[in-house]
């Protein structure tokens, strides 16, 4: 299969809640990676579930490809719950995710593209995410989008951290 058959092949949707078995799957297998960079990586390990987990509290997209979720983000509304270095009137995009064996597909920039046209939909000012120096790959793509650094937060699973907004009026 080419790249581009397989891109035209992928669904970006809405999570349903008999693939949570599957989305978390996805989320741990994106993460495990990172784990190992980051000295506290033990506690990261430990919250691989909550994308699912806290579903009732945000929009979780997932891609599709060929029946297969090999990718899962979540979409966090001005309204819900979210940290507090987060203004409360931002939607938020929370633990993008794409299986290793997928990337390079274009799976991460769907994902996130579709983030910012439900920020869109809200009618938000802005969209924000936080980061670590350790997601390069995530970086870049987040730069290729329009987010920009706004704010350097405290170590997270002891690693640097930074807030990144994406002004949707712009």
């Amino acid at each position: 299969m080419t790249s581009s058959s397989a891109t035209s092949e992928i669904q970006i949707r809405n999570f349903r809640a008999d693939e949570k078995e599957a989305v978390d799957a996805v989320v741990k297998l994106a993460w495990t990676e990172l784990i190992g960079l980051m000295p506290e990586g033990d506690k990261l390990a430990a919250r691989l579930g909550s994308l699912t987990e806290q579903a009732d509290q945000s929009e979780v997209i997932v891609a599709e490809l060929s029946g297969e979720i090999v990718g899962a983000v979540g979409y966090v509304g001005a309204t819900q719950p979210k940290p507090s270095f987060f203004q409360p009137d931002w939607p938020m995009v929370r633990m993008l995710s794409v299986s290793p064996a997928h990337r390079g597909l274009g799976l991460g920039k769907r994902l996130l593209e579709e983030c910012i046209a439900r920020a869109r939909r809200d009618e938000a000012a802005v969209i924000a995410l936080h980061t670590t120096a350790v997601m390069k790959s995530a970086q870049r793509l987040y730069a290729a989008l329009g987010f920009q650094q706004v704010q350097e937060l405290p170590l997270l699973f002891g690693v640097p951290c930074a807030l990144l907004t994406k002004n949707m009026r712009a």
